[in-house]
Formats: structure tokens, sequence, C-alpha cells
């Protein structure tokens, strides 16, 4: 059977709403429910060639580092094993966020050794539309840790870290401007410099089918750039009609602090890229569903769904 690769392409959803801090555990009171977890809360999981999900990507309750349920990134019998870690699910942020300081941490279980690599991606969108790791982690299949250390994924080894089979272990990575940080059950592991400078728009876990299984368990991510200030300041921009037909119209209080608007459609490509601020032309757009961008002097990201009609 032929699988999609799904490293990074997956479907960019830009919606709007900003966070300082977020977590995430899969339990019932955050409305999951054992099973697929694709569509659930806004994952999506990996899809054959036809278009169909995979079926072993779920919400489990065969283990768990806090509470009950976890993320099981699981074997996948019916297909062959893999080059690349394309096997999982990924999880959107409802905007992208800022890699001048941003903190990501999780809690990882492997199964076995021998098997599969497990990879965490923090992955972003450069200037040509392209979809880029921004930091990465990995359990690889002989017992060692590695972190994605470049552009093309590339694997940097890190010295005398190791993973335990059935064994939970947590993972926090600390991005700035400058550097990204690793840390292992909470000892600094592994610095090295920011290799991309992009923002980050998602996060996916991965693996190449070589066998065994990882549970995923208490992600929690903060932005530290954003205030209630900035978010009531950039919640004053306005746009309509929505749903539009040839013109967009911006309002709002802060308009001159506007330095480009973009427009992207559902697979996460710009279509649309401009410096006018009061309105802008979709006259061209065929009917369906987008997102508008709004980038403001000050490195500030505001979004909206955007329906043309």
């Amino acid at each position: 059977m032929m699988i999609k690769n799904y490293t990074i392409a997956f479907m960019l959803l830009l919606t709007g709403g900003l966070f300082s801090q977020e977590t995430i555990s899969f339990e019932t009171s955050e409305s999951y429910t054992l099973g697929t977890l694709n569509a659930q809360n806004g994952w999506e999981v990996t899809e054959d060639s036809d278009g169909v999900f995979l079926e072993n990507q779920v919400v489990s309750d065969e283990a768990a580092s806090d509470g009950t349920y976890s993320f099981k990134n699981a074997y996948e019998s019916g297909f062959d094993f893999q080059w690349l870690p394309i096997f999982g699910a990924v999880k959107n942020f409802e905007s992208p966020v800022s890699y001048e300081d941003f903190t990501f941490s999780y809690d990882v279980l492997v199964t076995e050794t021998n098997g599969a690599d497990f990879e965490m991606t923090l992955f972003g969108i450069d200037a040509n539309d392209d979809f880029v790791p921004v930091a990465g982690i990995a359990m690889e299949y002989q017992g060692l840790i590695y972190t994605i250390d470049n552009i093309d994924y590339g694997a940097f080894y890190i010295d005398d870290a190791t993973w335990t089979p059935n064994t939970w272990l947590n993972v926090k990575i600390e991005v700035t401007a400058s550097e990204l940080k690793y840390y292992l059950n909470d000892v600094l592991a592994h610095t090295r410099s920011n290799f991309t400078s992009v923002d980050i728009v998602g996060f996916n876990m991965l693996h190449n089918n070589y066998g065994g299984d990882a549970y995923y368990d208490n992600f929690s991510f903060e932005s530290g750039t954003l205030s209630i200030a900035d978010v009531a300041e950039v919640s004053d921009f306005r746009i309509y009609p929505n749903p539009v037909a040839d013109e967009l119209k911006i309002e709002g209080v802060d308009l001159e602090q506007i330095a480009q608007l973009a427009v992207y459609n559902v697979n996460g490509q710009k279509i649309v890229e401009s410096d006018a601020v009061e309105t802008l032309d979709v006259s061209h757009l065929v009917t369906g569903v987008y997102f508008l961008k709004i980038s403001t002097q000050d490195n500030r990201i505001h979004t909206n769904k955007l329906l043309k009609k």
C-alpha cells in the first residue's frame, strides 16, 4: 500500500485566537474519547494514498503518565516499514506562536527497542511557504535520543542520552530567538542555535513503522511573548463582509500598525499578499474557506477564517 508523506505537510489550520498557555492530556474532561484521535479537538491523523485515515493512531487507556488516557502512536500492521517517520498525528495551534519565547513539554513512553524511531517535531512555514522543522526530538530505535538539528532533518545524537522501554520520560524544549534548549527529566541535555527562526504553527508525533508503540501524554505549551494587552489590542481588528464576494475591508483602532495582509488556503499555501491595509481584493478567489493573516509592525499576528462566496 502507498502512504502519503505527512512528515510536515499536514493541513494548516489558522483559526482565530491567541493563547499564552495550553495543556493536553487526552482526558474525558478535555472532551477526548477512546478510539481514533482523528478529528478530536482539531487533531488530524495520517492518511493513506486513498485518503483513508490510519486506524491505529488512537486515544488509549493502556498507559498514562497521569490520569487515564494518552495518545498511542501505534504500529500499523497493514503497511511496510518507512524510510522516514510518517505515521502518526498532527496538532495545529489556533494561531502561530512566536519563535522568540516558546516552551513545549510532554511525557513519552516507548514500548520496545529495535523497533521504530519515534519523532516529535515543532514545525513552521518559511518565507517560501514551505513547511520546515523548528525543533524536534526522537526516541531512536536502539535506545538513543537525537534531536532534529537542521532544516533537512539531520540528526544530532545527544551524548549519554538514552531512553528505557516502558518507562515514562519527560521532554521539554525551550525555543528562543537565538537558541533551542532540550531538557530530559528537567536536566538540560542539548543546546544549539535556532536554525529556522520562523513562527511555530503546530507539532506532530510520527514513527517509521519498524515495530513497537509510543504513548504521549501531558502536553504543555506556553508562549511568554503574549500578554493580555497584546490579545486585546490585536482583537480590535475587524474584517467585513464575511462571507465576501469581491473586496474585503479591515477596520480597527490600530489599523496603521498593520504591516502585511496574507490569505492562505486550507493547505497552508499563501495565495494572496498585500501591503494595503484597509481593503483587500479577493474577487479572483474561488468559492471556499480561507484564512486571513494580519501581521503588525511589532511582529504580532492575528488570524481570521475567511469565507469566499
